[in-house]
């Protein structure tokens, strides 16, 4: 009954009809919700005010270590921030609670708790900038004491500055003391070595290879001598491009000789009185060396205690920097300590340079300067301890504030427990009721849906099963029901068109699988037509790969495939001819390269024979040339000796005269000598007293002068040893003197013999010259008898060559002849070959 009143309704209506209670159920429940969300709203409010309350504090506390860590600008307005902030939540939440709420004291209370902490930040800012004006100071003091250091450090750079620079001076004049004593000794060594060497040669041999060392000295010297002795340096300088000059003569004569040893003696001059001023720069140097002893001990002391105040100085800087950073009670003890330090470093720098003129009014400087690091440090710890009292007392009026914030939380949290117990209640009572009506509802809708449905699920199922005769019901119905039961009959009549045309498939399907058979047939025969001019022309191209290629393909193919076997049969055709006509000319050319092979080894033999006969006589006319060669060229170095010995015997005769003249200069070089020791005698003499003024002045100075006492001993035995060398070369000399006159007579005997050499020379010289003469003329004329006949066995061996590769080549190309010749036999012709099997298609 109930299904046909409402089969007139669509489904959408019917559902309206049965969820209508449960949508009044439901925005009874909302009503009930938005009550109870009314009752808590209040609560909410509140205990999030106190929840932003408790999380700004928690930010203040973070801020107060900040500012007390890091007390700035920003700091101190962040912090004073927060403050206003939190004070303005606290107020706005006591105007949400009422007069009469539950824990309204305990919030006033932080209140007026955080107003009182901004008296506090107040302070602490006030403690800081008192700080920061004691830092200050110290930095102002700290400054003062670094200016002090640089200026003390920089007097004491000039004080040993100046001590270094006297000891430069000292120094200098006895490196040019020494300079000049080098100098003067390589001269003097020169002057004597010069001597020694006896030909003009060997002197001017002597001077050029020690001329780079005597422009070394001259230059040595140059640097070294007062400038007021310049004339000295002129001197030498002339005399040394004078001996240049002499040395580069390509033949100087005897009198430029004579001149180069006058210029050389000038060296003992100069050696001479560069000792003599080396000398006196010792004794300046030494004088100077005196001089400074006092000054260094004092300047020594004095920069020692600068460097003793400068560590001092560097000490005070490392620990001001560690009390800056913790100012702490033990850190300012160290500090004082070091002052202290400072200060006894400060009066024994005075005391020690006292009279110098350095580091005056250093007292005045740094006193001050520690007294204000002192009084400031111990400031900055009280103002410190005062700081850390009143945040202390900041951090307990966060505390109590904190207390009070979680009580009144404490207290919001149990009330909203009591008004969230009475809600609930009210929406579980709502909820059960509307439960019940949805579920009578729902079942009122299943039984109205639940028939129909079935009997048209039960239709869909028999016609997909292939029972397309069943009925459908309901296709009079006005709802959805209706329309899926007309729907399920238009499937229907779909289903029996589709079996309709799967039969005319069939058909069609039958036909077209004969069609293919037949074109599977006609498909075959094409292949093996194929497959048979296939094997056809394999046959043909495997006998041409074995040389046969007399035959044809005879059996023709079908189709397009014919013009393949005439194409074939045309090529086997053309290269049977090709290689008939290859064939004759191969033999023609057999023929021809065995007969040329033949007539060349017939020349090549008459050739050889040609080539030894001359080989023979060039050899015989090779040995007569040699012979007359080698009788003109011994005449030639037999007139080349003569005439060398009479160059010798005249050489000899200008030698033995240049002796005579280099005799006479020995002896004025000995006299000039012995004045020269007269000069070492008395400078061993000076050195003597030198050394011994020095060992006087070595005892005087103590255990500082013994190792220059040691020197002075050294020196004076030098001096000592050098007088009796002195003494021991005057001897020799004398000896040498007696000696030389003995040998200028000897060697003018020995020129009066020379002299009768040279005249017998000069008569066997033109004799020698005669002979070689003529045997030069006939070396000349066999040489060019010897060049023909060379010239024609060059090109009899050159044509006995040729004839050979002719020969070779003739045998190479009749042997590749034959090589052709059987590649070409290979090759079937014509009837040569056995009848080719016919072909013909299955």
């Amino acid at each position: 009954m109930i299904d046909k009143i409402l089969s007139r309704f669509r489904i959408k209506t019917k559902v309206l009809i049965f969820v209508l209670p449960f949508v009044v159920t439901i925005s009874a429940v909302g009503l009930t919700g938005l009550y109870a969300s009314g009752l808590l709203q209040g609560r909410m409010e509140i205990s999030n005010s106190v929840l932003q309350s408790l999380s700004g504090f928690k930010d203040l506390y973070g801020s107060m270590d900040d500012f007390l860590r890091v007390t700035s600008p920003e700091a101190r307005d962040k912090l004073t921030a927060e403050l206003k902030t939190q004070q303005g939540v606290l107020d706005r939440t006591l105007n949400q609670v009422g007069e009469e709420a539950a824990g309204r004291d305990s919030l006033a209370e932080a209140s007026q708790r955080t107003k009182d902490i901004s008296g506090v930040v107040d302070k602490l800012w006030a403690l800081h900038e008192q700080e920061q004006a004691l830092h200050e100071q110290i930095d102002a003091a700290q400054k003062s004491l670094i200016s002090t250091r640089f200026t003390v450090s920089y007097q004491a750079e000039e004080l040993q500055t100046a001590l270094q620079n006297d000891e430069g001076a000292a120094t200098i004049t006895l490196r040019t003391a020494d300079r000049l004593l080098k100098g003067g000794d390589f001269l003097g060594t020169v002057a004597s070595g010069y001597s020694k060497p006896q030909t003009p040669q060997d002197k001017i041999a002597f001077i050029n290879g020690q001329m780079p060392a005597i422009i070394k000295a001259q230059r040595q010297i140059a640097i070294s001598v007062p400038t007021n002795q310049k004339n000295v340096i002129d001197a030498l300088t002339a005399t040394i491009d004078s001996i240049k000059a002499i040395a580069q003569l390509p033949a100087p004569t005897d009198e430029d000789i004579a001149e180069l040893g006058r210029l050389v003696s000038r060296f003992r001059q100069t050696s001479t009185y560069t000792q003599l001023t080396a000398t006196q720069k010792m004794r300046e140097a030494t004088q100077r060396f005196a001089e400074l002893e006092g000054r260094i001990a004092q300047t020594n002391s004095v920069l020692q205690d600068t460097r003793r105040l400068e560590n001092s100085v560097y000490a005070l800087q490392i620990v001001l920097s560690d009390f800056l950073s913790n100012s702490s009670k033990d850190n300012l003890v160290r500090l004082q300590q070091q002052a202290g330090t400072l200060g006894k470093d400060m009066q024994v720098l005075t005391t020690s340079a006292k009279g110098m003129g350095f580091a005056e009014g250093i007292s005045g400087a740094i006193q001050p300067a520690l007294d204000a690091i002192s009084g400031g440090g111990s400031k900055i710890v009280d103002t410190i301890s005062e700081r850390v009292t009143a945040y202390a007392a900041a951090r307990q009026e966060l505390d109590q504030i904190w207390t009070k914030l979680t009580d009144f939380a404490e207290l919001q949290k149990q009330t909203a427990g009591t008004e969230r117990t009475q809600a609930n209640s009210i929406s579980v009572m709502t909820t059960g009721l509307g439960i019940l009506l949805s579920i009578l509802g729902g079942i009122a809708l299943v039984l109205t849906l639940q028939r129909p449905i079935s009997q048209i699920t039960a239709a869909m199922r028999r016609i997909a099963e292939g029972a397309l005769e069943t009925s459908i019901s309901g296709e009079q119905r006005h709802d959805e029901i209706g329309d899926m039961a007309r729907a399920l009959g238009i499937f229907k009549e779909n289903a029996i068109s589709k079996i309709r045309i799967e039969e005319q498939s069939d058909e069609e399907r039958a036909a077209a699988e004969h069609e293919r058979q037949r074109n599977d047939a006609e498909k075959h025969e094409m292949d093996r037509q194929i497959e048979f001019a296939v094997n056809a022309l394999a046959a043909g191209l495997e006998r041409m790969s074995q040389g046969d290629i007399s035959t044809t393909i005879e059996t023709p193919f079908i189709g397009r495939l014919e013009q393949l076997r005439q194409d074939f049969n045309g090529s086997m055709m053309r290269l049977q001819a090709t290689m008939s006509q290859i064939r004759d000319n191969v033999e023609l050319i057999q023929g021809n390269g065995n007969q040329m092979a033949q007539s060349a080894e017939d020349l090549s033999k008459r050739t050889e024979q040609q080539a030894a006969s001359l080989e023979e006589t060039a050899a015989a006319v090779d040995e007569i040339t040699v012979t007359v060669r080698s009788s003109a060229e011994r005449a030639k170095d037999a007139d080349q000796i003569v005439r060398q010995a009479k160059r010798s015997a005249d050489d000899s005769a200008v030698v033995v005269s240049n002796a005579i003249d280099a005799m006479g200069r020995i002896e004025d070089a000995s006299r000039q000598i012995e004045q020269i020791i007269g000069v070492i005698d008395e400078i061993a003499f000076q050195t003597n007293l030198l050394a011994l003024n020095a060992g006087i002045e070595a005892a005087r100075a103590g255990e500082a002068g013994k190792g220059f006492a040691v020197v002075a001993m050294e020196v004076r035995e030098l001096a000592q040893r050098s007088a009796a060398a002195a003494q021991e070369i005057k001897g020799l000399i004398n000896k040498s003197t007696n000696e030389v006159n003995s040998g200028s007579q000897f060697v003018q005997e020995t020129g009066t013999v020379l002299a009768k050499i040279s005249a017998q020379i000069v008569t066997i010289s033109q004799h020698v010259e005669m002979i070689a003469r003529a045997s030069h003329d006939q070396s000349n004329a066999l040489q060019s008898v010897n060049a023909t006949v060379n010239q024609m066995d060059q090109m009899t061996q050159q044509n006995a060559a040729m004839v050979e590769e002719t020969t070779a080549a003739s045998r190479e190309l009749a042997d590749e002849a034959d090589s052709l010749r059987r590649l070409i036999q290979q090759f079937k012709i014509d009837g040569e070959a056995a009848a080719t099997p016919v072909y013909r298609a299955a």
